[in-house]
């Protein structure tokens, strides 16, 4: 009865967990059989099955490559923005905005157009001109000392004109040297040195012959005479090399192919940017005092601040130089020389050694005996030795009319609190200051 009753109670529960277990190992067989076929029923390889990560390969390269493509073509649309057109764009857009657009002239030199700000004198007591060069990198109405200068000394009987310069030309790669010309005649062998007397000789000396045929055994392990061996080798390379026809001898390499369209195409000139960058300077300084002189400013100074200093200093040079000679007057050459340098005036405003001049700065300026004002302030870039070597030279070629100043740093405000405009203009009252000339008239009769 008891053995009955357990298997009442328990046959059903181990029926259960079989019938459990077996649809468990079904549906394991099944979902093998599933990963090892395709959707056609048919099994998939076993190196596509081991790598399943492959079959994506083609669409990650595709992807890949439309976004290099877009990639390219991104970068070809970007544009590199031209920092000092921007620059001298801005400022006309600043004129504009302000309703002062009359200030802009429009100069014209070698052929290629630039602007210049100008402001005429308003105290009614005219001094002369005052031509503004600013720095590298900056523009003709600069805040930091060309805007102050250009915008205070017409109160005081000056009319300015701040003109546009050129930018410092970028830094030009070396220059090519020419290639050298092929050469097609065959000397000597590289592997080999030429011979000599002294290596001839040697070479003929009793202990250092080189045997013809390298010694060998008498006979191998299998009896056979090296001897033997090297004329069967011999004989049967006679043999191939009779079969085949002897090359001639070269004496010299065939000529390279000339390049057809070589003559056709002319090579253009190099263009020197940095000679092209020394012509415009001086141009536009040229032509910006020769606007003046046609408005009627005779007495002319030139203030120059940083990089253009050697420019400034090269046109007083050659406008000195070219005046008429002495005989031409009937007066005398040191007359005519301080009658040369009776309408000009240089001042200079932390001058830098441009590395574009032919000249050093300090080697110009001994040669110039004028008004000149040398301004150093704080914020110059320029070494104090080279300041020091400046005023040493000048004093060296007894310059009584030049001065070396320290100021302090750049003052943004338009009245006396500006050091440096009012250095600049106690100067130019001192030893610069014109005379209004009358004008000549003609009686009626």
């Amino acid at each position: 009865m008891q053995a009955t009753l357990f298997y009442r109670q328990f046959l059903p529960q181990a029926l259960s967990a079989l019938l459990l277990l077996c649809s468990s190992v079904l549906y394991a067989a099944d979902g093998d059989t599933t990963n090892d076929t395709t959707t056609d029923g048919n099994p998939v390889p076993a190196g596509a099955a081991a790598l399943p990560d492959e079959q994506n390969t083609g669409d990650g390269a595709s992807s890949a490559g439309e976004e290099t493509q877009a990639t390219d073509q991104n970068t070809s649309m970007r544009v590199i923005p031209d920092v000092a057109a921007s620059r001298h764009e801005g400022l006309l857009q600043y004129l504009q905005l302000n309703n002062r657009q009359y200030e802009m002239v429009r100069l014209v030199a070698a052929e290629s157009e630039f602007y210049g700000l100008l402001l005429t004198e308003t105290r009614g007591q005219p001094q002369g001109g005052v031509l503004i060069l600013h720095d590298n990198g900056q523009h003709s109405h600069w805040p930091e000392i060309v805007a102050p200068l250009r915008e205070t000394l017409p109160a005081h009987g000056w009319t300015t004109l701040s003109i546009e310069l050129p930018e410092l030309p970028a830094a030009q790669p070396p220059a090519r040297t020419p290639e050298t010309e092929y050469s097609a005649r065959m000397t000597t062998t590289p592997d080999s040195p030429p011979a000599t007397a002294e290596t001839t000789a040697a070479d003929a000396a009793p202990g250092n012959a080189v045997p013809a045929t390298p010694a060998a055994d008498a006979a191998d392990s299998a009896n056979i005479a090296a001897i033997e061996k090297a004329d069967a080798s011999a004989e049967q390379d006679s043999v191939l090399n009779a079969a085949e026809p002897a090359l001639p001898r070269l004496s010299e390499l065939p000529p390279l192919p000339a390049n057809a369209n070589a003559a056709a195409t002319p090579i253009a000139p190099a263009v020197d940017r940095n000679a092209e960058y020394r012509e415009q300077m001086l141009t536009r300084i040229r032509q910006g005092v020769s606007y003046l002189n046609q408005r009627g400013q005779l007495n002319i100074v030139v203030i120059a601040c940083g990089n253009s200093a050697n420019w400034a200093v090269d046109f007083l040079l050659a406008r000195s130089q070219s005046q008429p000679q002495a005989a031409a007057t009937g007066g005398t050459a040191p007359d005519q020389a301080k009658a040369q340098e009776r309408g000009l005036a240089l001042i200079l405003i932390d001058a830098v050694d441009n590395s574009l001049s032919p000249v050093p700065l300090n080697q110009q300026m001994v040669q110039l005996d004028m008004p000149l004002l040398d301004l150093i302030s704080e914020q110059s870039i320029s070494p104090a030795y080279a300041n020091q070597q400046r005023a040493g030279a000048m004093r060296h070629k007894q310059r009584q009319q030049y001065q070396q100043i320290a100021v302090p740093a750049f003052d943004l405000n338009y009245d006396d609190s500006n050091v440096i405009v009012r250095r600049v203009r106690g100067w130019l009252k001192t030893n610069a200051a014109g005379t209004e000339l009358a004008t000549k008239t003609t009686a009626m009769p």
